[in-house]
């Protein structure tokens, strides 16, 4: 029962993070340049990544954070994943 504890704590942990992450790309959103719709921001090939000509400068930090706590998220849960299947090997 204590060897779940690793991958619940790395997946709790992971959640955490993309929760972070989903806040900072709301947060986004609301530092559009003027006349820049959502769509117009959100439905692109580059994904609007670092254009100043789409977000101020508050809306590119949010930005940034975003993608560091998405990123970091992800990672803790295939990490979390890769415990987990790991589990009946470790028990031996």
């Amino acid at each position: 029962m204590w060897r779940l504890v690793v991958p619940a704590t790395l997946a709790a942990a992971g959640t955490i993070s993309m929760a972070v992450a989903i806040y900072h790309e709301r947060r986004m959103h609301l530092h559009r340049q003027p006349g820049v719709t959502y769509a117009q921001a959100t439905f692109r090939r580059d994904g609007a990544w670092r254009r100043a000509d789409i977000f101020m400068p508050d809306g590119l930090r949010h930005q940034r954070q975003a993608s560091l706590f998405g990123v970091t998220g992800a990672l803790l849960w295939v990490l979390s994943l890769i415990i987990y299947a790991m589990l009946p090997f470790l028990a031996r």
